[in-house]
């Protein structure tokens, strides 16, 4: 899996991803967002079945193709799945401690 720092010195795309996940999702929290990327990445390599039928490299490869697909669709919209699911996580063991 390629880090954000790695896209990043891909530039184009790859550049506007980065910049517009760090920026929008995350305020500018870039530790936050690399933690949230490797996150969807390894959630995606772990449960997306059409991976299963590839190689290890591929399937990484592909992981990370859909995982940038998806992120920066949330990301244009001032959102991040791993925000979310951080979120309901923290709301429900408030709930159950409280």
């Amino acid at each position: 899996m390629r880090s954000l720092d790695d896209l990043e010195a891909e530039g184009g795309d790859a550049l506007e991803f980065v910049t517009e996940f760090v920026d929008k999702p995350h305020r500018g929290n870039r530790q936050q967002a690399k933690d949230h990327w490797t996150r969807t990445v390894q959630h995606i390599a772990d449960h997306a079945q059409e991976l299963k039928s590839l190689t290890p490299a591929q399937a990484a490869q592909r992981a990370e193709d859909i995982a940038r697909m998806f992120a920066h669709g949330l990301a244009r919209e001032h959102k991040c799945w791993a925000c979310g699911v951080t979120r309901s996580s923290t709301r429900w063991w408030r709930r159950q401690h409280d």
